[in-house]
């Protein structure tokens, strides 16, 4: 049986689960996590204006929270930080 077969079960060990941690508030760690996020899909062939499209979105929270709480020219600096001046 191939994955994409198989039922959904109520403790299925493939779905997906959130988790948060306990991390210091502040820009340092909205750096870090908008970093994270921006290199993930960046390795993954996505390009600069497709990821701040992901901000953007409402429907992808953890971005999107980053965007709400330190606006276009944060998410742009972290954008910038791993594209370069051309991202």
């Amino acid at each position: 049986m191939r994955p994409k077969d198989k039922a959904l079960e109520a403790d299925d060990p493939f779905e997906f689960v959130g988790a948060t941690y306990p991390v210091e508030d502040g820009e340092a760690a909205d750096r870090e996590m908008t970093r994270c996020f921006v290199e993930e899909y960046a390795l993954m062939g996505w390009g600069a204006e497709r990821i701040r499209g992901l901000f953007r979105s409402p429907f992808y929270a953890g971005t999107h929270a980053v965007l709400v709480r330190r606006g276009d020219g944060f998410v742009d600096s972290v954008i910038t930080e791993v594209f370069g001046e051309e991202g």
